[in-house]
């Protein structure tokens, strides 16, 4: 990406790597918070509650803090900045927010109220319990949507501006609150429940505190903090038409993890989500850390690209873009199936976490690992679509992954158990992608990303990945292995990627190693 772009080129690559160092000790914590959740609650039907209660706010966070605010608003800005400076791109913000605050107060207020009716209406019986439990716990934490996703829209203007540090920042805060949530003193009477209502409470004030953090970064970019209201301007107009299809667009992996955790919870038993949610949050580490630390950079660059019709340009940092990511991505997804026990067992086999959950989450997140190569290109290549204005596509692509998805789960998870929903998402996700890539030509970009000699370059590292993790095991007791095989696998994986990429795409590895070391890459 730094090479096809010079100067814009260099600030999406920095862009990108703030953005992944800081989700890269928001993951951390993330863990820690993980760890922490599984050694209290354990497997338990009271932590599957708490983690489908946690599903809807959790989607809007990840779809608005992951890419559909930036994507729909910050090429309207790009425009408005091209076309007349700085002015009308901060009344198109300020509309904007203010349309927003509306539709967010609206849902929660809406959302709320038919959760309400649902919960009194339903039964009391105690073969209703737990579904009134998640009910009750989903009430309690829809709220947090509004201030997350004013967080990500507060965002947006500091990312076209070039700053990174305080939105990537914000996902490190609302680990911190968990934890101390977890770890908050309680009375020796209190139970699980009495947690589960200390952690929600925490994550209220967490989502309070990720959007005010962002206020000083907006005001330094020299946007207003205030919203506007009334009447829209044609072109805010254009960006509020633009916004569902590019929420859509940008809801594939998410929407597949909703279905996942309601199917396992229906299909298999009430705590069977918490599998597939778990997997989800370490398919994450490398998706966020790799593939959306990537699009969140790029993004801007692409908006401008885009705005200027510089489809030569655009072409180039989407073939580079997407190769790199790939190379990255796989190395990953094959060097972290080789690791998946003994990570797991690392994490979260502590407390109520049994060696028998070691061993099915570890099965159901090498499931998911397949699923990861699509899921990162398909994040890159929906934010072309997104920048060029192309929104239907992308959308009607990412909804596509609902349908394969569920019929996928129908099929694998009865037969299977909770892995075949991991088989299933990364059937789905596969799809999505090659359709983004078959439907390149209209946007005037080649569909044609890699050349089987790339394709070629491109995985041999993986599997090098792979292999020195999986033999770095064997010393250590193999998938038995303790921390210090772990690490040790690791170093080895990461040291077989490096040696084989520097050999087979040496351009590719100079760019990265330069990125790493904060050099200047030079110009193309």
């Amino acid at each position: 990406m730094a090479a096809a772009g010079s100067g814009s080129g260099r600030e999406a690559l920095r862009g990108a790597l703030v953005t992944s160092a800081w989700t890269l000790v928001s993951r951390i914590a993330g863990y820690a918070r993980d760890a922490i959740l599984a050694g209290v609650f354990g497997m338990s039907p009271i932590l599957g509650a708490l983690n489908l209660a946690w599903m809807v706010p959790n989607l809007f966070r990840r779809l608005f803090g992951e890419g559909a605010v930036a994507a729909a608003i910050q090429p309207a800005l790009a425009r408005a900045e091209h076309a007349g400076g700085s002015a009308p791109a901060h009344e198109i913000f300020a509309r904007f927010h203010g349309l927003l605050l509306q539709l967010l107060g609206a849902l929660v207020l809406l959302g709320g109220a038919g959760l309400l009716a649902a919960w009194v209406l339903l039964p009391a019986g105690e073969e209703w319990m737990e579904t009134r439990r998640t009910l009750l716990f989903s009430l309690v934490l829809l709220p947090y949507v509004l201030p997350i996703c004013l967080a990500a829209l507060h965002s947006s203007p500091q990312n076209l501006r070039g700053h990174f540090f305080l939105p990537a920042l914000g996902p490190v805060t609302l680990n911190l609150f968990w934890i101390a949530a977890l770890l908050w003193p309680l009375p020796e009477s209190a139970g699980d429940q009495d947690r589960a209502w200390v952690v929600m409470i925490a994550i209220l004030v967490g989502g309070a505190a990720q959007w005010l953090m962002q206020l000083p970064g907006l005001r330094a970019s020299g946007y207003p903090s205030a919203p506007r209201f009334g009447r829209l301007p044609p072109e805010v107009r254009r960006a509020v038409r633009d916004f569902a299809p590019a929420l859509l667009g940008l809801a594939a992996v998410q929407l597949a993890a909703v279905v996942d955790q309601i199917v396992v919870r229906w299909l298999v038993d009430p705590s069977a989500n918490s599998f597939s949610y778990y997997a989800n949050r370490l398919l994450h580490l490398p998706l966020a850390l790799v593939g959306l630390s990537a699009a969140t950079g790029v993004m801007p660059l692409l908006a401008r690209k885009a705005a200027e019709r510089d489809l030569a340009g655009l072409g180039a940092v989407m073939r580079r873009g997407t190769q790199t990511l790939f190379l990255l991505i796989f190395a990953a997804a094959a060097g972290m199936y080789a690791i998946a026990e003994p990570v797991v067992r690392a994490l979260f086999e502590r407390g109520q976490f049994t060696p028998e959950d070691t061993q099915m989450l570890a099965a159901t997140l090498r499931a998911y690992l397949w699923s990861l190569p699509p899921a990162a290109l398909g994040a890159l290549l929906a934010r072309a679509y997104l920048a060029c204005g192309q929104y239907r596509f992308q959308a009607i692509a990412a909804v596509m992954v609902v349908p394969v998805n569920l019929a996928g789960d129908l099929l694998l998870v009865p037969h299977w158990g909770v892995p075949g929903a991991g088989w299933a998402t990364a059937a789905a996700l596969l799809a999505q992608c090659l359709m983004l890539i078959g439907g390149l030509p209209q946007l005037g970009l080649p569909a044609r990303l890699f050349r089987p000699r790339d394709f070629l370059t491109l995985t041999i590292p993986g599997l090098a990945a792979w292999a020195g993790a999986w033999g770095a095991l064997r010393p250590f007791g193999g998938q038995a292995a303790g921390v210090a095989g772990l690490c040790a696998a690791i170093a080895a994986g990461v040291a077989a990627a490096a040696v084989t990429a520097a050999l087979l795409r040496p351009n590719d590895f100079r760019e990265l190693a330069r990125a790493l070391a904060r050099r200047k890459p030079p110009a193309a």
